[in-house]
């Protein structure tokens, strides 16, 4: 009886340590598993983490200082708080009737953990006309990927609302406006008039609003009937730029070449297609022509062949809240 109870015994003991081998091997196969993945895999499983919110404040300062170790390529950047990605896309088959030179735009899908990461800034103060270059005013405030604005001060009327500081309404009821809300959310109006905008929209804060327009695509779908303007050139082959949301929190901003140099922009009506194919819920344009200005890591990303770039006075930006993780 007594053997057959330390028989018993010495089984069991055998079966824990078989299990526990068992247990170990499998994790050494998941960390194998881990390890044999490409970069790109590891990349593309990275991108899908959920990012710290971590708020900026909302005045004129920048983001924190950007650490290289979170540019995973040259199009790539990603820290804790901020996903950016740039991809270059030849847009020739959105050309109507015409052939016989490449188009091409830069889609920069990002993703931000707080809205307070969408900012703008002006190129020394929204009370005065002065003009930089956007990289001249992305590099002060630690911009991960920077644009041109609307040009504010391009003309008297408009409507201009910065980082939660209102400057000026003299709107004509010739313009669209785009407003960004305390959330991040985009709020398309159609043509306002003096007086009929406020500091609030749907009970949240205004934080920026942009009045070059028009509006492209509203909740998801091409947007009709659209008033023309002298800096617009609808029917043109033109350097484009536009502003979207696709969801909260996540943004892309859609950018064609201009036609001065070895390719083409896109006529209004196709770059609109090109928005909503994209996934923009909504899309506003900003200005464009010379004023045409992706800027990250350093670069001018769209540098094109003998185009003259202007300086402006505004720009948007994306920036980091990623302190190291030292936030209270």
């Amino acid at each position: 009886m007594k053997a057959r109870k330390s028989l018993t015994r010495f089984a069991s003991v055998i079966t824990l340590i078989l299990a526990v081998c068992l247990i170990f091997s499998a994790a050494a196969e998941d960390e194998l598993s881990i390890a044999d993945l490409n970069p790109e895999d590891v990349e593309e499983v990275s991108m899908e983490a959920p990012l710290i919110s971590n708020p900026l404040p909302i005045d004129f300062t920048g983001g924190f200082p950007l650490q290289e170790q979170f540019y995973l390529d040259a199009q790539t950047y990603q820290d804790p708080t901020i996903q950016v990605s740039i991809t270059e896309k030849d847009i020739t088959d959105y050309l109507q009737g015409y052939r016989g030179r490449d188009a091409q735009a830069w889609i920069v899908d990002i993703k931000i953990g707080d809205a307070s990461q969408l900012r703008t800034a002006a190129a020394e103060s929204f009370e005065t006309t002065t003009t930089r270059h956007v990289d001249v005013i992305a590099d002060r405030l630690n911009a991960v990927v920077a644009f041109n604005g609307d040009y504010v001060n391009r003309q008297d009327r408009g409507y201009v609302f910065r980082q939660g500081v209102f400057y000026k309404d003299k709107l004509q009821g010739k313009q669209d406006v785009l407003l960004i809300d305390e959330d991040g959310d985009f709020h398309p109006m159609h043509l306002p008039k003096k007086g009929e905008l406020s500091d609030t929209i749907d009970g949240k804060k205004v934080i920026n609003a942009f009045c070059f327009g028009p509006i492209l695509v509203e909740n998801g779908e091409i947007v009709e009937k659209i008033k023309d303007f002298g800096f617009l050139k609808p029917e043109k082959n033109y350097a484009r730029l536009a502003i979207c949301q696709c969801g909260p929190l996540h943004y892309k901003v859609i950018l064609t070449t201009t036609e001065q140099s070895y390719t083409l922009g896109l006529k209004l009506k196709e770059f609109q297609q090109l928005c909503k194919d994209e996934g923009a819920v909504t899309a506003y344009n900003l200005d464009g022509g010379d004023s045409t200005t992706l800027y990250f890591h350093g670069e001018r990303v769209n540098n094109q062949y003998k185009v003259n770039y202007r300086e402006v006075p505004d720009i948007f930006y994306f920036a980091s809240a990623w302190d190291g993780g030292n936030a209270e």
